[in-house]
C-alpha cells in the first residue's frame, strides 16, 4: 500500500503520509501530484521519482528493439500510456522533432525528372528520439499538470462507486487490490484522523487539504 500511504510512527499506517500529506515535501506514490519547484529549472527535476520511474517504465516497454530509440508513433503510445491522450497531434510532432535526430540509415530521395527536389532534411517517420529526449518531454507534461485536477483523480481511485467520500470500506478495497496486509484498526485510524466532521468518511476537500495545505 505504499502508493497510498506512509508510516507515521512504527507499526502504524497514516493515510496522510501515504497519500503524500501536506507535512511531506515530496508526496510518494504514482497517483502523487506534480512536484512543483520554482528553485529548479528543469522539469526532470520537478517531479517524483515515482514519476521518473513510470517514465522509465514507459520508454522500455515501448523501445520494442531495445536500442534505447523510439519512433514517433512509440512516442505516442507512450505518451498515452502516461495518462497523456488529450493531447494534440500537432503539439505532439512539435515535441518530438525538438528533441529527435534522424535514424542511421536515413539520407535524402533521389531527385527524379519533372518531379519537385525532393526535402533535405527527414520527415517525422524519418526521426527516432532517445530516451533522455522522452524523459524531457513526458517529464515537461508531468511537472505542468494541474496538482487540483491530479489530485481528484487520485480522489476517484479511492472513492469507490463516487460517493464523494474515502470510507473505510474504500480503503479495504484498495489494501486487498494491492495484495497489503493492514490492520482493521489502522484502516479506521486513516479515515478518523482526516474525518473532521465526523461523517464517516474523507471528502474531497479534506482529501486536497491533505496535499495542498501548508
Amino acid at each position: 500500500m505504499n502508493d497510498y500511504t506512509h508510516a507515521d510512527r512504527p507499526g502504524s499506517h497514516s493515510l496522510a503520509h501515504r497519500s503524500g500529506a501536506a507535512s511531506s515535501s515530496r508526496p510518494p506514490g504514482r497517483f502523487g501530484p506534480p512536484i512543483q519547484n520554482p528553485r529548479e529549472s528543469e522539469p526532470w527535476d520537478q517531479i517524483s521519482d515515482e514519476h521518473r520511474s513510470e517514465i522509465n517504465d514507459c520508454f522500455q516497454l515501448f523501445d520494442m528493439n531495445k536500442d534505447e530509440y523510439i519512433d514517433f508513433s512509440e512516442f505516442r503510445y507512450a505518451l498515452q500510456a502516461l495518462g497523456f491522450s488529450h493531447l494534440a497531434r500537432p503539439d505532439l510532432i512539435s515535441s518530438f522533432k525538438k528533441r529527435a535526430t534522424p535514424r542511421p540509415d536515413w539520407s535524402p530521395l533521389p531527385s527524379l525528372p519533372n518531379q519537385p527536389p525532393p526535402s533535405q532534411t527527414p520527415g517525422v517517420v524519418d526521426l527516432r528520439l532517445h530516451q533522455n529526449g522522452f524523459q524531457a518531454i513526458a517529464a515537461s507534461y508531468i511537472a505542468a499538470r494541474d496538482p487540483r485536477e491530479e489530485l481528484l483523480k487520485t480522489f476517484s481511485l479511492f472513492d469507490k462507486g463516487g460517493k464523494g467520500m474515502i470510507t473505510v470500506d474504500d480503503l479495504r478495497i484498495v489494501v486487498k487490490e494491492l495484495g497489503e496486509d493492514v490492520p482493521e484498526n489502522e484502516l479506521r485510524s486513516m479515515v478518523e484522523q482526516f474525518d473532521i466532521e465526523d461523517k464517516g468518511g474523507v471528502a474531497r476537500e479534506e482529501f486536497l487539504g491533505i496535499f495542498l495545505s501548508g
